[in-house]
């Protein structure tokens, strides 16, 4: 056999037999919201605005029947607004996301729409400047509505729910830019179970007031969460052809060892192994980053690139280019970090 084909017969064989395998990574990444570094204090206000269908405030549903309240409190909508904010506000305090933080629930009278209107920007410079803040969040609309439900034969006991929906937004007063405008909708469910499914024959279900005071504290809470940085468990993925080699380097990326890992990879690096190369290439970008080392991750990904175009193979192009992304995401979300720090 010509020794070009059996060179190719060999690669295609091993390409074939090549296993891909998910490694677990945990990275802190910043909130979901781009705060500008400087913006160390915040105001919060509340838009009072409802859209011309929102006018559920008052009923509730039992049993699939809709039915008014009694005895309602007459600031019901002021009451539960202050809820979500001054839960927005308290986590944010926990989380140390502002230094201070300046509410303005009452700034806005009540007023309704088909269509929200935007916020004047003039406005907010007004009210940030007055207050000292860097930026402004407004809580621009927030509905609620409870709903109970008797005991039946799939659910053998009474059960509760309450569904929130909220549009936030967030304005940066310097550049007169709108940061972000998100809708969020939040269910909180009793049933008598606990989280493990234990039935807790004491517990009693909030009434309909408690419940949408606990609800909009929540709403409060989960939207806070945007802008905190956390840790996150995300996949990364890489290859193991079948040589030994490969092999004894999967078991080094089992056990956390990167750098023995690394070592046997670059034996393989060399563009004079062809198709073999991309495999190495790219497993040395997940070895670097795993090192914190995102610049030599990208080159020996841009590397892998190089290969993947020249032999035009189109599934090692997509993971590539799809790990590109990535990269280039976390490497700024580092950069955010360590603006704020």
């Amino acid at each position: 056999m010509n020794r070009m084909l059996l060179l190719g017969f060999i690669l295609l064989t091993i390409s074939s037999c090549t296993v891909y395998k998910e490694y677990p990574i945990d990275i802190y990444k910043p909130g979901e919201i781009a705060i500008p570094p400087e913006a160390q204090n915040v105001a919060i206000v509340y838009r009072n605005f409802k859209y011309h269908a929102d006018t559920l405030q008052h009923f509730y549903k039992h049993d699939y029947s809709l039915r008014k309240a009694q005895k309602d409190p007459k600031q019901l909508d002021s009451i539960i607004v202050s809820n979500c904010i001054k839960e927005l506000a308290k986590n944010f305090k926990t989380q140390n996301t502002f230094d201070e933080i300046h509410i303005f629930p009452k700034l806005f009278e009540a007023h309704s729409a088909k269509k929200m209107p935007g916020l004047n920007f003039d406005l907010v410079s007004t009210v940030t400047t007055s207050s000292h803040t860097d930026l402004l969040i407004s809580l621009e609309t927030f509905s609620y509505f409870f709903a109970e439900y008797s005991a039946t034969e799939e659910m053998p006991t009474k059960s509760s729910e309450v569904i929130t929906a909220a549009v936030w937004a967030v304005y940066n007063p310097y550049n007169q830019k709108l940061l972000e405008r998100k809708t969020m909708i939040d269910t909180i469910f009793w049933n008598g179970y606990d989280n493990q499914g234990n039935y807790q024959r004491k517990s009693k279900l909030p009434p309909r007031i408690t419940a949408l005071k606990i609800a909009s504290q929540m709403a409060g809470e989960n939207y806070s969460k945007r802008f905190a940085a956390s840790w996150q468990t995300v996949n990364r993925t890489y290859s193991v052809p079948p040589l030994p080699d490969f092999s004894a380097a999967d078991e080094y990326v089992q056990k956390g060892e990167w750098d023995n890992a690394i070592m046997l990879w670059k034996r393989y690096a060399d563009g004079s192994n062809g198709k073999m190369a991309i495999n190495a290439r790219y497993n040395l970008a997940l070895g670097y980053e795993m090192k914190d080392d995102i610049n030599t991750a990208q080159k020996w990904l841009g590397a892998a690139l190089q290969i993947a175009t020249d032999y035009k193979s189109k599934e090692d192009l997509k993971m590539i280019l799809s790990y590109q992304k990535i990269l280039a995401k976390r490497q700024k979300d580092i950069a955010r970090l360590e603006q704020i720090q």
